[in-house]
């Protein structure tokens, strides 16, 4: 078993905003600051049902998550991305880890770099940056998927569900996961029995 999985926790689900609703009765996100810009592009997320447009959606908010107001950051989450496009790895994480030190309090880089972990085999760095990603913007939908992969990977299909769940609580037209979820709690239900 990996070393992570023995002290990986769901943590970061549980400062989580709950699902609230709105007085027409429709299921929003709950957030934690009004003037958050991201506050709208969720709620639209979570209302519609329609699979291509909530990919829109969804494509805004990773856009929008993949930033940083700081343009020193920027620059190096650009310069990662240059360097891992060249091929040199070491070079791109080096610069996410500077973006990293500058800002510790932006997802941005924690969430690049949680993917370069995991794309190269460090399943164990990916979860420590995704988990830190996942407590600076717990509505990231793309974050928990990669969290419920590296679980579902790393032989804990249960754990993975619940991330999944949480998923759909924040992007619910997503069918692929809509899909798989039911599958794999029915697997689940079956293998209990």
């Amino acid at each position: 078993m990996p070393a992570f999985l023995t002290f990986v926790s769901l943590a970061p689900l549980a400062g989580m905003p709950a699902l609230a609703q709105t007085a027409d009765g429709a299921d929003v996100a709950a957030v934690t600051t009004p003037a958050d810009p991201l506050d709208a592009l969720y709620r639209q997320l979570v209302r519609t049902r329609d699979p291509a447009e909530a990919a829109a959606y969804a494509r805004d908010i990773d856009d929008y998550l993949d930033r940083s107001p700081s343009a020193t950051v920027s620059l190096l989450i650009k310069s990662s991305d240059d360097a891992e496009a060249d091929g040199r790895t070491a070079a791109a994480l080096d610069f996410l880890s500077e973006a990293i030190a500058l800002r510790p309090d932006e997802p941005a880089a924690y969430r690049k770099r949680a993917v370069l972990h995991y794309t190269h085999g460090d399943l164990n760095r990916a979860m420590d940056d995704i988990g830190t990603a996942l407590a600076l913007e717990p509505r990231d939908f793309g974050g928990l998927g990669l969290m419920a992969t590296i679980l579902d990977r790393t032989g804990r299909p249960e754990a993975a569900l619940e991330v999944w769940r949480r998923y759909l609580d924040f992007y619910p037209a997503d069918r692929d996961v809509g899909s798989y979820v039911d599958t794999t709690e029915n697997e689940l239900a079956g293998e209990r029995l």
